[in-house]
């Protein structure tokens, strides 16, 4: 496949606009080339200096619903959907400049960041890939959620939703790399529970959201007219997208069998700072 060996970078300048999912602010993000080893930054053009954030695991402030980059007073929400275009593509190195502090949503899923980078073209370069890999387990768990790690010559996951709930109760899907990302992860869109609505409101979150950007799950069905699920298993397919976009803040891509059961962004996160911490990766290496 293209892109197995080589760092990748975007050939052009890319632009997505929208609204942001839980901010409902207007944002248009522009997409860039970045040098070999760069890795992804983000930068909010519309603050003073120009705040630059690297989608690392340190600079991770907040999972409530999504991952949230920060630094000082500076924050960039949300930014999963596009790390998972970009594992799910192979690209290394690129910089995402924002005019406020939410990519847009689109409709949920990833296939808008996918056009968008194809319309731009993909570039391959001259510095190699550096693949992280594990030569024992790592096992991740917190109650009912499991994440762990294991030695593979490709990078694969196996993941798993249970929720007790009529309409979704229990999926699991294993993808693997040389699987069609585009078609099969990049389209499965994000979900909530009806009952999670207010909450949600009140917690200042999702004021973005609505039935063209979310699936909204009831318990006699869907509340999206017009529209069936994607998928019969949309909902573990989105959960594998959100993982895959968390990932990629390790800082290099993974050659690895991933096993995740119940995950979610907070225990992503925590799951990658236990696996800097067992494998003593440097951090900012």
């Amino acid at each position: 496949m293209s892109g197995e060996t080589q760092q990748q970078t975007i050939g052009g300048p890319a632009v997505i606009k929208g609204v942001g999912l839980h901010t409902g602010r207007k944002c248009r993000a522009t997409f860039l080339p970045a040098q070999p080893n760069a890795g992804i930054t983000f930068v909010r053009v519309d603050l003073p200096g120009k705040p630059a954030f690297e989608a690392r695991v340190e600079n991770v402030v907040d999972v409530v619903r999504g991952t949230t980059l920060g630094m000082g007073e500076a924050r960039v929400y949300t930014i999963e959907h596009i790390l998972s275009a970009l594992n799910g593509l192979g690209i290394d190195n690129m910089t995402i400049e924002m005019d406020d502090n939410e990519p847009p949503v689109l409709d949920g899923s990833a296939k808008g960041f996918i056009d968008a980078i194809r319309s731009a073209g993909i570039v391959e370069q001259d510095s190699p890939k550096h693949f992280f890999t594990v030569s024992t387990p790592v096992e991740y768990s917190s109650h009912q959620t499991v994440i762990r790690i294991e030695p593979s010559d490709q990078f694969e996951i196996e993941c798993t939703v249970d929720y007790n709930h009529p309409m979704v109760s229990n999926q699991t899907l294993v993808y693997r790399r040389d699987q069609d990302y585009e078609k099969e992860i990049a389209p499965a869109r994000t979900f909530c529970f009806d009952y999670e609505i207010e909450a949600l409101r009140k917690n200042g979150l999702a004021k973005g959201g609505s039935l063209d950007n979310a699936i909204v799950v009831g318990p006699e069905g869907i509340y999206n007219q017009g529209e069936a699920l994607r998928f019969p298993d949309e909902f573990v397919r989105h959960k594998v997208l959100d993982l895959m976009g968390d990932l990629m803040l390790l800082g290099s891509p993974i050659r690895a069998k991933i096993i995740a059961k119940r995950c979610g962004h907070g225990h992503n996160i925590k799951f990658l700072k236990q696996l800097i911490q067992e494998k003593k990766i440097p951090l900012n290496a």
